[in-house]
């Protein structure tokens, strides 16, 4: 009997021990898992938080480039660089003598017309009167001309079309108004010492009115025949 008690009392305690040691290996490794998880989780938010400043600073580094850029596009477009400037003076340039550009400045004012009424479209291209007028307006200093508001550039044709005068294919009336821009004093000296033209042109019967402007205005060329054939040539 008292053998049987000291078994049971033996079974009791083991018992007792185990689930004890049970109760102590689950608390355990339940604080270790815990403990294990809140360590892992604070680590992937600080490698997070990194990656994040990470990407802050570069975007604030972009942000930064770009405003950068920006301001320089703006004094790029404010304040446009020389090589730029000199491209746009050498276009206006070319457009200019081109006869693309409209002009204004001081020159002188001449127009021609009949003395008895009549059509001097005949006389005045029969005998170059016109050609030989602006060449001579040239020679003396005119830098831009215009017969009856059309620009007069190295293409214009001026051909006599039946009973009256065209100018690039467009038909003029009397009277013609030449207007040229240039020297003044120069081609005051032409007016007054230069040129025989007037004289001859009066007696055929063609009278010229002539005065001189500070503010002479032609406009840009109205029309002109395109380029065809010509092509650049290499070197």
């Amino acid at each position: 009997m008292k053998k049987n008690n000291k078994i049971n009392k033996l079974v009791t305690v083991i018992i007792i021990c185990v689930i004890f040691g049970v109760v102590m290996g689950v608390q355990l490794n339940t604080m270790v898992v815990g403990d294990f998880t809140l360590s892992h989780k604070n680590e992937i938010e600080a490698q997070e938080l990194i990656e994040l400043k990470k990407t802050t600073e570069s975007m604030k580094t972009k942000i930064i480039d770009f405003k950068s850029r920006v301001e320089e596009l703006e004094s790029e477009r404010a304040d446009e660089s020389i090589p730029l400037k000199k491209l746009k003076l050498t276009v206006d340039e070319y457009k200019l003598a081109a006869g693309y550009t409209s002009v204004y400045g001081p020159g002188i004012i001449i127009v021609l017309e009949s003395n008895i009424g009549t059509n001097i479209a005949e006389v005045i291209e029969g005998k170059r009167y016109l050609i030989n007028l602006i060449n001579e307006l040239k020679v003396f200093g005119a830098e831009v001309i215009s017969i009856n508001n059309y620009r007069i550039v190295g293409r214009t044709e001026i051909t006599l079309a039946g009973n009256h005068i065209n100018v690039n294919g467009i038909s003029i009336a009397q009277p013609y108004i030449i207007q040229a821009i240039g020297d003044q004093e120069s081609l005051k000296q032409y007016v007054e010492h230069g040129t025989i033209l007037f004289e001859l042109m009066e007696l055929d019967g063609i009278t010229f009115n002539i005065k001189f402007s500070d503010d002479i205005k032609i406009s840009p060329l109205a029309k002109e025949k395109p380029l065809e054939f010509l092509k650049a040539a290499e070197g």
